[in-house]
């Protein structure tokens, strides 16, 4: 575990009328991980062409992080879709959409 991941809460708020909900989010924790695995696919029909990145990290398994958190790993933001706890470690699935240009 020796990567960086900035873990942001990300909240909604309505205005006054109740007609906008804005998302603001927070900086909560910084943690150590690992990335264990990284999958990237490419959406043909877009153009330019757009890649999906996924990648499974992990984390200490008493790490406060939820679905639908963004984390910035990298230089990159990207969403948490799932959270599996293992024996000693908790596992996050994050992904994100990167244009053809940006992809490292």
């Amino acid at each position: 575990m020796n990567n960086l991941l900035e873990v942001y809460r990300v909240g909604r708020q309505k205005d006054e009328d109740d007609l906008f909900s804005d998302r603001k989010s927070g900086k909560i924790t910084d943690l150590k991980c690992f990335v264990v695995k990284t999958q990237t696919d490419a959406k043909a029909e877009s153009t330019p062409v757009i890649y999906i990145v996924k990648k499974t990290i992990g984390v200490p398994k008493n790490a406060d992080v939820r679905i639908s958190d963004e984390v910035l790993l990298f230089g990159r933001k990207y969403l948490v879709i799932d959270s599996n706890p293992r024996r000693y470690w908790r596992e996050l699935l994050v992904t994100c959409e990167v244009k053809g240009s940006e992809r490292a």
